[in-house]
Order: structure tokens, then C-alpha cells, then sequence
């Protein structure tokens, strides 16, 4: 780890209409926080339409900015990540990242011992203060049609995923859009709620369709082979999902990605109760329970051919909790130490 004091201002980035406007009191509270702490802060406010990223690395560009913090999500993590790559790629400018998560999942902030929401809000901006960074590393993702070109790149931070969880994330994202449409309902219908009702109608269809794949992983030059899917999931933090560790030996700067597989969907119930973080079974328990642990395959590139059944649309894909093309070959990197966080001194999750 080293510290990030140096001069300049501190720019808070964050999205003013989130969480139905509440989010505006919070920035405000941040903002005089950060102020208190001798940071300077600047306020930056996310745009639609992904013009953040761009428009981040710009302001970036003025080279008078000390560090950038971001408040909200992992899309807003995403996002602030992006802008601060772009300006380092672009003119050299190179700054940390701060965090103040209010997402749900936070496994970014989760995986270095920052808790999310409101409450949190105090602790993590003296952590901010203290100034103490490490590493993490970035995903580079590329989708690729049958002629070999690439539909789209992109950046990934948290996980990448194809199959059932995507599935989930997207029928979470057409929920979202129909909800809106009805004040009354969209005030009681959201976030944690909005996720679990699209992850009981996904797990549902998936058990009456035929939704399992099959797929060839390329890792580090060694092919593996996995058959009859219901996910498969490339993981960069400790966490998934706030909650789970599918490998403890999993690092978030040790130039290595986790390929997880999950063939049915008894093994998400196995792995929920294997893997949960705070998982009071012990190794012999799961050993008599026939819950042994399994190596998940670590690697530096992956390169990925899935096959549907015949009658059936393309392995839905995301990344980062955001939809993604859906195709029927990926190749995904590991970027090592691509963006510096700051975290708490003693770091470890939560």
C-alpha cells in the first residue's frame, strides 16, 4: 500500500437521481464530510447515455485533481473506473479511487472491509482521509461473432458471468423499466425486491426450459470442458454477490481470475451453503455431507465457446451487473494492477 497525499481537489462522483432522488442528501452530506477533512471537494455529476466515462476523463485532464471518490453502486464504480483509465490511457493522468458504496452487493468495497449504505458513510470517508491504497485488477472482455470480429470490449471489475445469473439480471432490468411506469408501485418495488422477484420468475422458467449449456474455456492455454450448465461465472473480488467466496484464495491483485462453473441448480444451493462468507459448517461437516470443497480453475486469459441447444437463443452474458452482448464466443483478460483503490489500512472483507 502507499498513501495518495498529494495536492489538488477530491471530485465525488455520483448520480444526484438515484434511489428515486434520496441519493441528493447523501451527496450533500458527503460533500460537507469530505469538506471537514481538508479534502476540497468537487462534485461531478454522472450523465446518461454512458457519456460518463468520457466526460470523467476530460475533467481528469485538467490535471488539478487529487483523488476521485465515487458514491452509489457498482455501476457507478464502473463508470468512475472507466473515466480515471481513459485519462491515465489518454494524457497520463493517474489518481486513485476512493469508495463510498451504497449498492447492494458492494463486493468491491466488501472485499477490502467497507461497508455500504448511509450508516457507513462517516467510517469510509476517514478512510478517504487516511489515504492507504492497494491494486486491483481489471477484466477485458470482448465479444466476438462467427467471423471472428468483435461486437463489442469492454472493462469489468467485479465478475463477468454467462447463463442463469445474467438471465436474472436481465429480467431484473425489464421489471426495473415496467415499474417505473407506475409511481405507487415503484416506490415499494424496488432494488433487493425488484432482484428477488426476477430471480424467482428466471429460476422458474429455467426449470420448466430447456436454458442449460455447454461450454469449451480455453485457461492459460488448457482447455476445459464443462456440460450441461446452468452459469458460468469469471470472478476478479473475494465476494460474489456480497456474500459468497467460491475461492479462498482468491485475490483482487494477483494478476488471476476464478472460473466458477455451476451445473444445476442443486449445486447454487450447494454452493450457497459451502461458500457463504460467515458459513458455520465446518470442512468435516460439508465432507460428510458430500458438500467437499471443489478447485475452481484460476487463470490470466480465458477464451470462451458456448453452445446452446439447437432451438434455444444465445447464453445471455453481463458484466459487472450490467447486461452484456450476448454471443457465442468471449475472450477474457486479466489486467493486472490496472486501478488503484483506496482502502482501509488493515484490509480484509466483510
Amino acid at each position: 500500500m502507499r498513501n495518495t497525499r498529494s495536492k489538488g481537489q477530491t471530485l465525488l462522483v455520483a448520480n444526484p437521481t438515484a434511489r428515486t432522488g434520496k441519493a441528493k442528501a447523501t451527496i450533500e452530506e458527503a460533500m460537507k464530510g469530505l469538506n471537514a477533512l481538508g479534502l476540497r471537494p468537487e462534485f461531478f455529476a454522472t450523465l446518461p447515455e454512458g457519456r460518463t466515462v468520457l466526460e470523467l476523463a476530460t475533467r481528469l485532464e485538467r490535471d488539478d485533481i487529487r483523488q476521485v471518490v465515487y458514491l452509489g453502486g457498482d455501476g457507478t464504480f464502473a463508470e468512475t473506473a472507466k473515466g480515471l483509465i481513459l485519462a491515465r490511457e489518454r494524457q497520463g493522468i493517474d489518481v486513485a479511487l476512493g469508495m463510498l458504496p451504497m449498492g447492494t452487493a458492494n463486493d468491491q468495497g466488501r472485499s477490502f472491509g467497507l461497508h455500504a449504505g448511509v450508516h457507513a458513510l462517516r467510517t469510509n470517508l476517514d478512510v478517504i482521509a487516511e489515504g492507504n491504497e492497494q491494486w486491483l485488477d481489471a477484466g477485458r472482455i470482448e465479444a466476438i461473432d462467427e467471423a471472428g470480429e468483435t461486437i463489442r470490449e469492454d472493462l469489468w471489475f467485479d465478475n463477468c458471468g454467462f447463463g442463469l445469473s445474467a438471465r436474472i439480471l436481465a429480467q431484473r432490468n425489464r421489471d426495473r423499466q415496467a415499474v417505473a411506469k407506475v409511481p405507487l408501485l415503484k416506490r415499494v418495488y424496488r432494488d433487493k425486491l425488484v432482484y428477488a422477484g426476477a430471480s424467482f420468475s428466471s429460476l422458474f422458467k429455467s426449470l420448466v426450459s430447456r436454458s442449460r449449456f455447454s461450454c469449451e474455456v480455453v485457461v492459460d492455454g488448457t482447455t476445459k470442458e464443462f456440460t450441461g450448465l446452468t452459469d458460468l461465472i469469471i470472478n476478479g473480488t473475494m465476494l460474489y454477490g456480497g456474500e459468497w467466496i467460491f475461492s479462498e484464495n482468491s485475490r483482487p491483485d494477483d494478476g488471476k481470475f476464478e472460473l466458477i462453473p455451476f451445473t444445476s441448480h442443486a449445486d447454487w444451493v450447494r454452493a450457497t451453503v459451502r461458500s457463504h462468507k460467515h458459513n458455520p459448517i465446518t470442512q468435516d461437516d460439508r465432507n460428510a455431507l458430500g458438500m467437499s470443497g471443489r478447485e475452481n480453475p484460476q487463470g490470466t486469459e480465458f477464451k470462451i465457446r458456448l453452445f446452446s441447444p439447437a432451438d434455444s437463443k444465445a447464453v445471455p452474458a453481463q458484466i459487472d451487473g450490467e447486461e452484456f452482448p450476448a454471443t457465442d464466443h468471449y475472450r477474457v483478460e486479466n489486467l493486472f494492477h490496472h486501478l488503484r483503490i483506496i482502502v482501509p489500512e488493515d484490509a480484509h472483507w466483510v
